[in-house]
């Protein structure tokens, strides 16, 4: 993973993007804490299968994702014309097929996204309760839901107990109460969408 080229060429093109696609303190952390910990939520993910990265920002974790598992249709969606420009750039200079699109999530959900996705990705985007409704509906039924989370997690997953209901969406994993041993394992809840269509 640390020799990995194309990784490492894909931080240092959001290191000197000229857009602020991170923060300072992100970008003196980009490598050991967002990448790395990009790289780490891609080892666990199912596949093969269709995936999207919704507030996909500068491409964490959806860029780092597509490099790590070629064996998953990644495609990044955030709302924001700068970042997308440049996620389109980095994908040609890397050379890896990833489809990028422009949007709000509460906007294209209904859209032809709707319903297409096996996996949906989402990192540091939003309180689980208004998170749900911004990717549950862009799961076929059955489909998984990662949502990496901070240390509020079970805060969060307590106070989105009507909504999980509203989405039909079953909590499948959470984060272990021991740190993991690995400094860069997410804390992950994992997610799945229910069979009722159309919700």
């Amino acid at each position: 993973m640390h020799d990995d080229p194309r990784l490492r060429a894909f931080a240092d093109a959001v290191i000197a993007s000229p857009h602020n696609l991170v923060s300072q303190r992100a970008k003196d952390e980009l490598w050991e804490r967002h990448v790395l910990e990009s790289a780490a939520l891609a080892e666990i993910l199912p596949g093969p299968g269709r995936l999207l990265d919704v507030g996909s920002g500068g491409g964490l974790p959806g860029m780092v994702i597509a490099l790590r598992r070629p064996d998953l249709q990644v495609t990044l969606l955030d709302s924001s014309q700068k970042k997308t420009t440049f996620l389109a750039d980095v994908i040609t200079e890397l050379d890896v097929d990833v489809a990028v699109e422009r949007g709000r999530a509460e906007d294209v959900r209904s859209g032809p996204l709707g319903q297409s996705f096996d996996i949906v990705t989402a990192r540091a985007v939003a309180p689980l309760g208004r998170l749900l409704g911004w990717t549950i509906p862009f799961l076929v039924p059955g489909g998984l839901l990662y949502a990496v989370k901070g240390e509020r997690w079970r805060e969060e997953l307590a106070e989105a107990v009507g909504e999980l209901r509203t989405w039909d969406a079953q909590v499948m994993a959470t984060p272990p109460d021991q740190p993991s041993e690995d400094p860069h394992q997410p804390r992950v809840v994992v997610l799945r969408r229910g069979t009722k269509v159309g919700t």
